[in-house]
């Protein structure tokens, strides 16, 4: 599947229906107010470097005088230059392969984003290497995203359904209960906590990968997260930093880190 272009006609669909939104950087100020407490309790200075991994329309870049965003999508590169200037700092790239040096960024932030890209280890390899030593960085992808929502079961009747599919359908209040999702987690959180235990070192990203069915896209209304690429839990994301020696402050300690159910993660790389 060509993603890039996937995300490109979204944003350009996203433009010729909700313009009036599009110009609206209000709709992300619960993001803009956590960026923002991060960039104050870590003391960022106004000249640190500031990145921002899957960065939409660059609303966020009011967050800090020295941002810079990366995003994947041409067209959302052409929409956040239409609305803030041809001078944003935003940058058309893959998160996969960031064009940054070593060692260089001062703060990193993503929302809405990780569980976007195929392969996101590498993502999350880039984030490693492009952080300073000692610098913090917080993530909020969606976490846990729904396996049955890429393939639309909620809302399409059971007769255009395979047996499979009609059962994933029947069985989705319960799939979706948070006591059956804590039971599913629960096997990979026990083994990668023995694990670390046991000090490994550089643990594997753990995640299942989803396969989004585009062509509902023009039968049903587009729901979040239907376009995800990966289910992943908080906990393998916290676990794959903490076995490469990253602190966790969101979530210091085996019981906040094992109890992790959602919401964003701040990291710390080691200095």
């Amino acid at each position: 599947m060509d993603t890039k272009r996937l995300y490109s006609d979204t944003y350009t669909a996203y433009a010729a229906y909700h313009e009036k939104n599009m110009f609206r950087h209000d709709l992300r100020t619960p993001q803009r107010d956590l960026v923002e407490h991060y960039i104050a309790t870590l003391k960022i200075p106004d000249g640190a470097s500031v990145v921002e991994v899957g960065c939409g329309l660059g609303h966020l870049h009011i967050c800090h005088p020295n941002w810079k965003g990366f995003e994947y999508a041409d067209s959302a590169v052409a929409l956040a230059k239409k609305i803030y200037g041809p001078e944003l700092p935003i940058v058309e790239a893959d998160g996969r392969d960031l064009p940054l040096a070593s060692n260089s960024a001062d703060f990193l932030f993503s929302f809405d984003a990780l569980e976007h890209i195929p392969q996101c280890e590498k993502a999350f390899e880039e984030i490693v290497r492009v952080m300073k030593p000692g610098a913090a960085c917080y993530l909020h992808p969606a976490w846990n995203c729904r396996s049955w929502t890429v393939k639309k079961l909620e809302v399409r009747p059971y007769s255009e359904l395979t047996l499979a599919e009609k059962i994933g359908k029947f069985l989705i209040p319960l799939r979706d209960h948070v006591a059956f999702r804590l039971i599913c987690n629960l096997p990979g959180r026990i083994v990668r906590e023995l694990r670390l235990l046991l000090g490994a070192k550089t643990l594997p990203l753990a995640y299942t990968p989803l396969h989004p069915d585009t062509s509902l896209w023009t039968r049903y209304d587009r729901n979040a997260d239907d376009d995800a690429f990966i289910c992943m839990d908080a906990h393998a994301a916290l676990a794959y930093f903490v076995s490469r020696g990253w602190a966790t402050p969101s979530h210091p300690g085996f019981l906040k880190r094992f109890a992790v159910r959602s919401g964003g993660i701040l990291l710390r790389k080691p200095a």
